[in-house]
């Protein structure tokens, strides 16, 4: 969990645009009025707008209550409606199977694995990389395309 200076200073964040007319980097996830993680996005290519996004949610024991599927749908739907690209994409790693299970429920497939590239604590992973299109996020979301 981050401490109230870093807490503070993700909120001040928050809301950056990195170019104009496109969405906020970052945006915190408040429950209650209280900041309990992140969303963001970065660009992976950006001569093909090809988005990887993540959400965070840091208190573990907040985990496993629906609060990052919420954001992360939340999220999605938000850059597919305020952009027009065609993709995004999240990373993780294979021992994080509730993100897995989250990114599945939620329409992404698994479109890459880097076999033992990532380490936690010590032990050796494979990283995945999990996608949706955007056809397929308004099929099953119903979020229109950018105006």
């Amino acid at each position: 969990m981050p401490t109230d200076d870093e807490a503070d200073a993700l909120a001040a964040r928050a809301g950056e645009r990195p170019g104009p007319d496109l969405p906020p980097s970052r945006l915190v996830v408040d429950v209650g009025g209280r900041l309990v993680g992140v969303v963001s996005w970065y660009w992976e290519s950006v001569e093909t707008q090809w988005a990887r996004m993540g959400v965070t949610v840091f208190d573990p024991g907040l985990r496993g209550r629906g609060i990052g599927r919420a954001a992360l749908s939340a999220w999605t739907s938000s850059l597919f409606g305020a952009t027009d690209w065609v993709r995004l994409d999240l990373a993780t790693w294979s021992g994080n199977a509730p993100m897995i299970a989250v990114a599945r429920a939620l329409g992404f497939v698994e479109e890459a694995r880097f076999r033992r590239a990532r380490v936690v604590d010590g032990v050796r992973y494979d990283a995945v990389v999990m996608g949706v299109l955007r056809d397929e996020w308004r099929g099953s979301h119903g979020v229109a395309a950018r105006a």
